[in-house]
């Protein structure tokens, strides 16, 4: 007897790519109108974009991980990572198909996803203050 199957489905893929670059551009316009200006804004910018799927940990890739900031987005991450996991989980428990489960499971998904990069955002409260 089995407990995991896999119902990851493309719907769900697409959504998660949707929010993905969602967070991807907004990333972008916080850290281009942000990060210091110097040198070293434009590769800041650019790592903190491509950073965007590590979720919290964004506000210390756009400081070049520096001790604070890197703190801060690892205390955002002890309470964003419990959201991320419930939602990836939730996809691989074998359950009855139901609509119930269904929109439990499609729930889960985005709420999952949208916490951990909502945890991003917040990271630069702290990052870019």
């Amino acid at each position: 007897m089995t407990f995991f199957e896999n119902t990851l489905t493309r719907k769900k893929i697409y959504c998660f790519l949707a929010l993905l670059l969602v967070f991807t551009f907004l990333t972008f316009l916080i850290t281009f109108e942000g990060v210091d200006s110097g040198p070293k804004h434009a590769g800041r910018v650019v790592r903190a974009t491509l950073g965007t799927i590590a979720g919290p940990l964004t506000g210390a890739i756009a400081r070049d991980f520096q001790r604070c900031c890197t703190a801060f987005s690892l205390w955002v991450m002890v309470y964003c990572g419990p959201f991320l996991v419930l939602g990836l989980a939730a996809q691989f428990v074998k359950l009855r198909r139901t609509r119930v489960v269904e929109t439990i499971r499609w729930t889960l998904w985005i709420l999952g996803w949208l916490v951990w990069f909502m945890g991003g955002i917040f990271s630069f409260a702290h990052a870019l203050s």
